[in-house]
């Protein structure tokens, strides 16, 4: 779907919850907005894969250094299930799957 991500309740073609959310966006504050989605769609008990493009973020940073604080972000309403460095298909990107607690 493509629509603006920071207005989840605006996607006219999604009526009810979902089992997986995809949050593959270059934003400094993704994952907020993949937080907001979730809460939103996510059925609990689901599971959150979010990409982390870390630069979009803080391109002062160690990337590894910005994907804990990422994954710290999802604490209260996530259980951590994997943390993936995308290198060397994606330079300073990971992944965090993650299991929505509802």
């Amino acid at each position: 779907m493509l629509q603006d991500a920071r207005n989840p309740k605006e996607y006219f073609s999604v009526y009810g919850t979902v089992d997986v959310v995809y949050v593959d966006i270059a934003q400094p504050d993704q994952t907020e907005i993949a937080i907001l989605n979730c809460k939103t769609y996510l059925k609990k008990d689901g599971f959150l894969m979010l990409v982390i493009k870390t630069r979009s973020i803080d391109v002062t940073k160690d990337p590894a250094e910005i994907t804990r604080n990422e994954a710290k972000k999802l604490k209260d309403n996530f259980e951590i299930v994997q943390e993936i460095n995308l290198a060397p298909y994606e330079k300073d990107h990971s992944m965090i799957v993650a299991k929505y607690l509802g």
